[in-house]
């Protein structure tokens, strides 16, 4: 085939690219993000001067060793060549809690963002926005900050989420909310589905111009804070969010369906798996023991017919095979911020120890983030436990 061809080809297509990068070494580090300039024509050919927003994963107060947070090699890497093109970068969040100078002094001091050589995002107003085209989210409060800018960058972490299944490109752009409202968009959203739908009209509105990935260390297990590290060894990026999330979810051991926000992007003609371009076979990244916690979803069909019988089948799959918060109570130190931030006030604290209501529990998962010192997991019921180590063995052979 023709190179002209093969290039057209590509550039009609979304691109993922994929780049092993096994540590957080500078040297490593700085030759991928020059492939990755060299990759993209939004980066190299960026207007000298131009002002630039890095949106990082931000979460909480964590060390970058915790692998909650974008780590500041990566960071302080881009920034230095975008410095070279005489930009002024910005990195910003708004991460669960106040949206304050103090408290987000706080975080970029324990995340080292005062590493990478950018500024800091020292505006905390917010504005309001109207979104006419969006699926859900027709109006919303933002983070300000993020008017200010000619290019948008969208640097997430690869992660587990308890409730999404994934944290990753599409799921960072939450961070725009400012933190305090959060819990009020999982309210105003409780249905999964309208909570991904939500995060992608959040997409729609700001789109970045690009999407870059930090999954060199990812996290497992009890994500997005309190999971554990867990080596993946790469760095992702797309100018295609929702395509970006569809192989970073493969990665990781997950498919369409156990990922809302993949899902409801693919249902809304956002992304085709069948027309992603990659520069290498995914199957090379693939990590294929990592912990994840699935839902069995589809099982859900019998909530959609009528008639008795279906929905007491739909009863009882709900309880067999739903993911739920679980409190493991000799973590639990009593400090209540999961009764604070949970949007359906389901949590109470009973003598030192979190509580929570299960018929006013709209699984967020907000305390399992949020808790401080993981007390909170989410739990699978047994058969989806089994289902899912069956499900690692297969991918381990």
């Amino acid at each position: 085939m023709a190179t002209s061809v093969i290039l057209g080809l590509m550039y009609s297509m979304d691109r993922v690219f994929l780049y092993k990068c096994n540590n957080y070494n500078k040297t490593e580090v700085d030759k991928v993000i020059r492939q990755l300039v060299n990759t993209f024509d939004v980066l190299r050919n960026i207007r000298i001067g131009s002002r630039v927003i890095i949106k990082a994963n931000l979460v909480s107060a964590m060390e970058p060793c915790k692998a909650a947070t974008t780590h500041p090699i990566l960071l302080a890497a881009i920034t230095e060549y975008l410095h070279s093109k005489k930009c002024a970068v910005v990195i910003g969040d708004s991460p669960g809690g106040v949206y304050t100078k103090t408290y987000l002094n706080h975080v970029y001091t324990i995340t080292k963002m005062h590493e990478t050589g950018a500024e800091l995002n020292n505006d905390f107003s917010t504005k309001k926005a109207v979104f006419e085209k969006a699926k859900v989210l027709k109006s919303f409060e933002y983070t300000a900050y993020l008017d200010d800018c000619d290019l948008l960058i969208n640097f997430s972490k690869l992660k587990t989420h308890g409730m999404m299944g994934m944290s990753c490109a599409v799921k960072n752009l939450f961070g725009t909310i400012p933190g305090t409202l959060k819990p009020e968009y999982h309210y105003r959203f409780p249905n999964h589905s309208d909570f991904a739908n939500m995060l992608i009209d959040l997409n729609e509105y700001f789109k970045p111009a690009i999407n870059i990935v930090d999954a060199i260390v990812g996290m497992e297990g009890n994500g997005p804070t309190m999971g554990d590290a867990k080596n993946i060894g790469c760095i992702l990026a797309s100018q295609n969010p929702y395509a970006l999330d569809y192989i970073c979810a493969q990665i990781i051991g997950l498919g369409i369906n156990d990922v809302e926000t993949v899902k409801q992007s693919k249902q809304r003609h956002l992304f085709d798996e069948n027309k992603i371009w990659l520069n290498d076979n995914v199957d090379n990244y693939i990590v294929r023991d990592f912990n994840v916690k699935r839902e069995a979803k589809s099982l859900m069909f019998f909530s959609n017919k009528n008639g008795f019988f279906s929905r007491m089948v739909a009863f009882g799959a709900s309880k067999l095979f739903t993911n739920k918060p679980y409190l493991k109570k000799n973590k639990c130190i009593g400090c209540g911020k999961c009764a604070k931030i949970c949007p359906a006030k389901a949590i109470v604290i009973d003598n030192k120890k979190a509580k929570i209501d299960r018929g006013k529990c709209i699984k967020c998962y907000c305390c399992q983030e949020f808790c401080p010192v993981g007390a909170m997991v989410v739990k699978s019921s047994l058969i989806m436990s089994l289902l899912h180590k069956n499900k690692i063995k297969e991918r381990r052979k």
